[in-house]
């Protein structure tokens, strides 16, 4: 399981909107040629308000698996798959 923080978004919940900064994911199917499906989680801290089912498939799925920052790679796929904006730290050099 990896999160990622994300650009404030509205989610509106049970009669009131909801500030939601956090998205989490984990994968629950990889066939290891073409195809994986991941479990993601919207959430405001660590309460989940809206989740589903991503895949990655054909040349994206190619891209995945030769990354070296593999889990980065997907939670930012899976932001722009939602049309949400990841926050990824700055790395800074040493």
């Amino acid at each position: 399981m990896a999160n990622i923080a994300i650009q404030p978004v509205q989610i509106w919940s049970n009669g009131q909107t909801i500030e939601c900064n956090n998205l989490e994911a984990y994968s629950i199917y990889d066939n290891l040629t073409s195809e994986s499906k991941f479990y993601y989680q919207i959430q405001k801290d660590t309460q989940s308000l809206i989740s589903g089912n991503i895949s990655i498939v054909g040349n994206d799925y190619d891209l995945w698996m030769k990354n070296n920052f593999a889990t980065e790679w997907a939670l930012t796929y899976i932001c722009n798959q939602l049309n949400l904006t990841p926050i990824i730290p700055t790395k800074t050099k040493k």
